[in-house]
């Protein structure tokens, strides 16, 4: 194989030492808006002295930016502190900037907006609160706007519980697309005077929390995001005949049009495309030989965050995903795959095989930089190890990372989930979502053990199954299982909580599959794990979680699979249903269910998945009580990710 130049992760450090190298040179706008942004935030959550420096930096840069300037020269002297210098923790792009398409002239959009609604003017000094880390991005580049304007403009970071200096000025605060609102309406209350809000919204409906608490919002909604208009037919043409760079030898293919009922996901949605995910339109192409072919134009970040997303694109070679057609700056063309089956509860083996071949694959395309000697022990491993010994552990939590470490590191999927797993027309095995970057919150572990364990979910397989296969692949034979173990318990941590949170009934039964298999694998890492964190052999019996809880009360999430460990096991959950009252009982269980849950089967348990949005599940929570009434007798509901009855012996 063709040696691969290993991608360097964008760490604080880094881009801190990167900009002092290039003190005086010129560079894209975009990169030194970015870097500079991303070291400001970094310096404002370690309270750092030179923040305040690195704020006025980044507001400079945001006022070249924002006036069309698309290259800038780095600052003969960025005096970044020397602490920012070393921190090698990984660059963490929030969730609007990274996978749900905001981008920076979105920012301008919404303070041409605020200033439209005030007739040009507005109400005497203005702050400019960034709430970090999505808001802070933006802030800068709001302000930007609102000084061309004339207005006497300064910027702010803030968290909640951070006090806000205003000084007598009218307070702006500015955030990515909010979910809930929750955040936004805390700090407003926290401030000494009225303050506004200004936000991109997927849907105007997202802000009613705020308007109804009688606060003035300001909002830029999807349709008019920079990625949006994008995918406008004109817009789009010109942007990839100026921008595109097409893969392989010959002429590149030409635009044809698009594909009816799917122009543009934002604007026409398409049927499993998420609300919260980015734009995307399918369209057809002119091929040089003069025929027809169907592809797919999706957002990735512009800037030099998305430049993994990138690097995935067109370095990755498998059989397995969407074949990469071209590669511009915030968009990519990939063969449009519609894979015409799921995967199914119970995949065929060699499936799995092919899954594994897949992860390793990556793994030797996509190397990452080792990390540098000093690096920190990412924050998962030491949630995980809090939560085996009962308090922080340090060594704990370094035997861990080594045991991580057996893997070279290279940049993880982070999409094994088994919603980006399907069959085409032939049968085959296919995946999408691999253009994945490495800088999402959760995705600390440049690592493929992540994406392996993450099958052992999708496939349901159990991590013997793929320790066993990768000893048959790997040389060496090295402890896989434990190995694989460590890297269930941080994939699940961050996936637990990611769960998707709407529902038809097709996806309750998928989400809740997802969330049994995983408490499940979680238990099983949790047992593996004590027993090497205690040097016992596997054969030797220890205080293991179980793998079923029994209902005490409702969970605080109907579905989210938690760490399973605090030092108390399970109780002890006694045999499920059997006999011949058995069937009795689940028509019992399912006709009391309808259009509350949705029961599933799995193994020798009855998953039962919550329907509806969450606001309506504290009344299924409530309602689950009645179940026990209908069961022969107590004990058999249980909780494992989800509320489950047993059909028999589970532990």
């Amino acid at each position: 194989m063709t040696e691969r130049t290993p991608l360097t992760p964008f760490t604080v450090g880094r881009l801190a030492r990167d900009l002092t190298a290039r003190a005086g040179q010129p560079v894209p706008a975009l990169r030194l808006y970015e870097s500079l942004a991303a070291l400001w935030m970094s310096a404002c959550d370690a309270h750092l002295p030179g923040a305040r420096h690195l704020r006025e930096l980044t507001c400079r840069a945001a006022g070249q930016l924002a006036a069309g300037e698309d290259t800038l020269t780095v600052p003969q002297y960025p005096r970044i502190p020397n602490r920012l210098m070393r921190e090698e923790t990984p660059v963490r792009l929030p969730a609007s900037l990274a996978v749900q398409g905001v981008e920076w002239q979105d920012a301008i959009a919404l303070a041409r907006t605020w200033l439209t609604a005030r007739g040009g003017s507005g109400p005497g000094a203005l702050l400019v609160a960034g709430v970090r880390t999505g808001g802070a991005y933006l802030a800068p580049l709001v302000a930007a706007r609102l000084q061309a304007a004339g207005l006497d403009v300064a910027v702010a970071s803030v968290r909640p519980g951070e006090t806000l200096s205003v000084e007598g000025r009218r307070v702006l605060l500015v955030d990515d697309p909010p979910l809930t609102g929750r955040t936004l309406l805390r700090l407003v209350h926290d401030l000494p005077e009225p303050a506004e809000v200004l936000v991109p919204v997927f849907d105007t409906a997202d802000v009613q929390p705020l308007r109804e608490a009688g606060i003035a919002v300001t909002v830029l909604p999807r349709e008019q995001w920079q990625s949006t208009l994008r995918l406008e037919p004109e817009a789009l043409f010109a942007y990839l005949a100026a921008r595109a760079e097409w893969q392989g030898a010959g002429r590149p293919a030409v635009l044809d049009g698009f594909v009816p009922g799917r122009e543009n996901s934002v604007l026409v949605p398409w049927p499993g495309v998420r609300r919260r995910s980015p734009a995307r339109a399918a369209v057809r192409l002119r091929t040089p030989d003069g025929g027809i072919r169907t592809a797919v134009v999706g957002w990735v970040p512009p800037g030099i965050f998305g430049d993994a997303a990138r690097a995935a694109a067109t370095a990755l070679r498998s059989p397995l995903p969407p074949v990469t057609l071209a590669v511009a700056p915030a968009l990519v063309v990939s063969e449009d795959l519609s894979p015409t089956a799921p995967l199914g509860p119970a995949p065929a083996p060699h499936h799995l095989e092919e899954a594994i071949d897949y992860v390793l694959a990556r793994g030797e395309q996509l190397p990452m930089e080792p990390p540098g000697h000093g690096a920190p022990i990412p924050a998962v491993l030491d949630q995980v190890a809090k939560a085996i010994t009962g308090s922080r552990s340090p060594a704990v939590a370094a035997r861990l990372h080594h045991l991580l470490s057996a893997l070279a590191p290279a940049l993880p999927d982070h999409r094994c989930e088994a919603e980006k797993w399907g069959l085409d027309a032939a049968g085959r095995l296919r995946k999408t979502g691999h253009l994945t970057h490495a800088y999402r919150r959760d995705n600390e572990l440049f690592t493929p053990l992540i994406d392996l364990a993450a099958l052992a979910v999708a496939f349901g397989s159990g991590l013997r199954a793929i320790a066993e296969s990768l000893a048959r692949r790997l040389p060496g034979g090295g402890n896989w299982y434990a190995a694989l173990a460590v890297a269930l318990l941080c994939y699940g941590t961050a996936r637990g909580t990611q769960l998707p949170r709407t529902y038809n009934p097709k996806r309750a039964a998928e989400t809740a599959l997802e969330a049994y298999r995983l408490q499940r694998g979680m238990c099983e890492a949790a047992g593996l794990v004590q027993q090497v964190l205690a040097d016992r052999v596997a054969a030797r019996t220890v205080d293991a979680p179980r793998v079923v809880h029994r209902w005490a009360r409702p969970p605080g999430a109907l579905v989210q699979p938690r760490l399973p460990f605090g030092g108390t096991p399970a109780p002890e959950a006694g045999p499920g249903l059997s006999g011949p009252g058995t069937q009795t009982a689940l028509t019992a269980v399912e006709r009391w269910a309808q259009g509350r849950f949705h029961p599933v089967r799995e193994d020798k348990v009855l998953l039962l998945a919550p329907l509806g949005a969450p606001p309506a599940w504290p009344q299924a929570q409530n309602a689950l009580e009645e179940v026990g009434r209908l069961l022969p007798r107590p004990g058999l509901l249980a909780w494992c990710g989800v509320p489950v009855v047993l059909l028999s012996e589970a532990g």
